[in-house]
């Protein structure tokens, strides 16, 4: 596999221009491409977003200028950073952008991305990623993010030739750039505690309409998000997953360190009118919990409050 230098990322929300700011700093408009429908790409072209400060130096593409320029030289990465509802939709139109030595990776939240993508372009190419501690926030052509946090890399089968090989061109690449990752041991309990802390903070902040200091401090929205977070765990475990009481205290460390007037992204949806991502949140725990036996009142309760919430948009 050569190394890699040409970078598609579809989706330009907080999280995909904030690694479409990161990766052009190093790579350069010629190697990092931002790609999406033709109403998407005008306004894109229209004004430069700028993230932290400097204009994002990527290339923007149609999803057909995108295809027309794989035929010649294919993508060595494409990164899907769009929201979950948008995924089908956005595989479909990207899908003659990854080539046979194509490594795709999800930044998405939640558990289920990955498995998606890996039915329609397979494990060989799909890593398995946990995109966390970052705080980045979008506001019209404005991207800011005091901490771009790390990535967590991993393969579905660690035995797998090339998976493993798949993995380390994508890390080789992360080093070249100076882009923080790291690759755990077991990807698959980072993957279910990034999820412990998904389901706390994004639908305690949404439900008591506040900032990260709404759930810093002691009180009604720190103890739901608590009792959230504490549910994901005992139903990680129903699935196999070995989650403990540490867990649920790591990430809970790390939203403590978040900056205080910080948003979570369901919380920005909330703001915005857009539709959420409850589903992979409570959503995807309520089914697993009813499938195990396992009692999730917490979770069910933000569920009812964030979809009542999206009823009155």
């Amino acid at each position: 596999m050569n190394e890699v230098k040409r970078v598609a990322i579809v989706g330009f929300g907080s999280l995909g221009a904030m690694y479409a700011g990161c990766f052009g700093r190093a790579m350069g408009a010629d190697g990092v491409f931002v790609v999406a429908d033709e109403a998407r790409t005008a306004v894109y072209r229209s004004e430069p977003t700028v993230f932290n400060g400097e204009p994002i130096a990527a290339t923007y593409l149609t999803y057909e200028e995108a295809a027309e320029r794989a035929l010649v030289a294919p993508f060595d990465v494409v990164l899907y950073a769009v929201k979950y509802g948008a995924l089908e939709e956005a595989m479909t139109q990207s899908a003659p952008l990854v080539g046979p030595d194509t490594a795709v990776i999800s930044v998405l939240n939640g558990i289920t991305s990955e498995e998606v993508l890996a039915e329609r372009f397979g494990w060989d190419r799909v890593l398995l990623c946990v995109a966390q501690q970052m705080d980045s926030r979008k506001v019209g052509f404005t991207v800011v993010a005091g901490c771009v946090g790390v990535m967590a890399l991993g393969v579905h089968d660690a035995d797998d030739p090339v998976q493993q090989a798949n993995l380390a061109r994508v890390t080789a690449w992360l080093d070249a750039i100076d882009q923080p990752y790291i690759c755990p041991e077991d990807i698959q309990h980072q993957l279910w505690g990034k999820l412990i802390c998904n389901v706390g903070v994004n639908q305690a902040c949404a439900v008591y309409e506040c900032c990260f200091d709404g759930i810093h401090r002691e009180g009604e929205a720190r103890q739901a998000m608590i009792g959230a977070m504490n549910e994901v765990a005992a139903v990680g475990q129903a699935c196999g997953i070995n989650l403990t009481d540490a867990d649920v205290s790591y990430w809970l460390d790390i939203i403590d360190h978040l900056n205080p007037a910080g948003l979570p992204s369901l919380r920005q949806d909330v703001l915005a009118g857009r539709p959420t991502e409850v589903e992979l949140f409570s959503g995807t725990i309520n089914r697993l919990g009813a499938a195990h036996g396992v009692p999730t009142p917490v979770n069910e309760r933000f569920y009812t409050a964030i979809k009542d919430i999206e009823s009155r948009y």
